[in-house]
């Protein structure tokens, strides 16, 4: 863009602001002054809004263009109409809005939510309207004014400012997220703005004025609740938008049964009302919208965290799937190394026991064969404790009485049962042999701990595999986290898993883990 252009837009940008802000500011103004002929009050009620709504939304170089503007026309309406002494605060009230905006402007930007910016505008709103309480009361006795006029100047302010300046900032917020991008940091886009929601301002404010015109009388001592009624049920629908719709609208419905019916004693009565109910409707708005925003942040919370533990299940899995495998390895090779040099050995001190006539070689012939019976016996405990073969070849329930014989039970007067429910084929490898390493250690316990008489395992199928071991034994001490290893190994392991283990300890001690299963499918097998 060359610098002639550049210049002509910037020029056109100004002239566009300064007419449209003008345009602006004389219609709210003569509204105003319909509804309060006072010339200072009226500039003070909507147009102070608008006002301060334009300069905290605008850059701040057409600031001293809206001030001149709003001093113009302040000058030109105290030339052709018949003021009073203190309408000459008009071209003081505008410099006290323009002196706000400059340190306000600096935390505005620093503000990215919606329900702060909300805030920080309305309070801008109550500070403005007590500045002008405040400069009013100053100047209240040189210019005689009644006691009465501070209360109404600084009221006229505030409800001016409740009532545009949250409305104006909807607009930019609306038209900004429609044709604009907006950036990652504006996280307020859990409630849009519909059509329907003008639609139901529209209704409330038509029954509300039918209601007002017709049943004054009758409907007096509900007024205020049947005014907030449009607040809550905006508010509670499209959160801080629908608040400050509904107090826009309720404003006029008030103002124009003021005027029709009478339906307030003075206009500060008015304005305290409308000031009321846009507070309260925009206090709901603002909570229900944030209590909205932060549902969604929980659920988004809440989703993350879900996928971090699958995530962390398959891992688990992946873990056990990996162990298992160099479990299997390492069985392997001692089966298939060990267990055959083993045999030679074996074999050699045969031969040699066999060949030799002499005594000292018989002796260390049979204590080589005692030796290497020793080791077999050891490997093949090894072997059973690395993978068990069994559970490859017959099955977990198969596999799990074995076990039990291997702990004697039958031997000890242990009476043990096992009732199991699933068959082999619909349990994936992991499951199994998670099951197993459990069962195992469990067992282990009971038979060395427990001094039980009776032993019940019972294994039952679902989406969720439930195994429940009984004993009458004596029970778990009450710091059985602090002694050993093995139920605190089971915990961690189920847990990983996405599982559950839960102890109970009194006559006899019941443990139940619920651990999540996976059906295998034609592919796996």
């Amino acid at each position: 863009m060359t610098t002639e252009n550049q210049i002509s837009s910037n020029c056109f940008s100004y002239a566009f602001a300064s007419v449209l802000f003008t345009i602006s500011w004389f219609c709210l103004w003569s509204i105003s002054n319909y509804l309060s002929p006072d010339l200072l009050l009226a500039a003070l009620f909507l147009p102070a809004g608008l006002k301060l709504a334009v300069q905290v939304l605008t850059p701040r170089r057409f600031w001293l263009l809206f001030l001149s503007c709003e001093l113009a026309i302040s000058g030109w309406l105290l030339s052709i109409l018949d003021s009073q002494p203190h309408d000459q605060l008009l071209f003081l009230t505008p410099f006290i809005g323009y002196f706000l905006i400059l340190p306000f402007s600096g935390v505005w930007q620093q503000l990215k939510t919606y329900w702060q910016r909300l805030l920080a505008l309305i309070g801008l709103v109550l500070v403005h309207g007590m500045a002008i309480g405040l400069i009013t009361m100053l100047l209240s006795k040189p210019m005689s004014l009644p006691a009465g006029y501070v209360f109404s100047a600084t009221i006229t302010a505030i409800t001016g400012g409740i009532l545009l300046v949250p409305f104006c900032y909807l607009l930019y917020d609306y038209l900004n997220k429609t044709w604009l991008p907006l950036t990652p940091t504006l996280i307020h886009q859990e409630i849009t703005i519909r059509p329907s929601a003008l639609l139901w301002s529209i209704g409330f404010f038509t029954i509300g004025l039918i209601a007002e015109l017709t049943f004054l009388e009758q409907l007096e001592p509900l007024v205020l609740l049947i005014m907030l009624l449009p607040n809550i049920f905006m508010a509670y629908r499209y959160g801080w938008q629908g608040g400050v719709l509904a107090a826009v609208m309720n404003s006029i419905l008030l103002t124009s049964a003021r005027q029709l019916s009478g339906a307030f004693s003075s206009d500060m009565e008015l304005k305290v009302f409308i000031t009321t109910q846009a507070l309260v409707g925009l206090g709901l708005g603002i909570a229900i919208s944030r209590q909205y925003l932060l549902a969604q942040q929980l659920q988004m919370v809440n989703s993350e965290l879900a996928r971090e533990l699958n995530n962390k299940q398959q891992l688990a899995r992946q873990l056990v799937k990996v162990e298992e495998d160099i479990r299997k390895s390492v069985a392997r090779e001692l089966h298939d190394e060990i267990g055959q040099n083993i045999t030679a050995i074996q074999i050699q001190a045969m031969l040699a026991d066999r060949t030799t006539q002499e005594d000292n070689t018989k002796n260390i012939a049979e204590a080589i064969h005692s030796l290497s019976m020793r080791i077999h016996r050891s490997t093949r405990q090894l072997l059973t404790q690395l993978r068990p073969q069994i559970l490859d070849e017959l099955g977990l329930e198969n596999a799990l009485r074995q076990l039990a014989q291997e702990m004697k039970f039958a031997e000890r007067q242990i009476d043990f049962q096992l009732n199991i429910g699933i068959a082999n084929h619909k349990l994936d490898d992991i499951t199994a042999v998670t099951l197993y390493r459990i069962i195992q250690e469990l067992l282990n316990n009971v038979s060395k701990h427990a001094n039980a008489t009776s032993v019940h395992l019972s294994l039952m199928p679902g989406s969720t595999f439930s195994l429940e071991l009984r004993d009458n034994g004596c029970g778990l001490p009450q710091d059985w986290r602090n002694k050993g290893q093995g139920l605190r190994g089971i915990e961690e392991r189920v847990s990983a898993l996405g599982g559950s283990f839960s102890i109970q300890s009194g006559n006899g001690t019941r443990f139940i883990v619920n651990l999540p299963t996976k059906i295998p499918s034609s592919e796996d097998n």
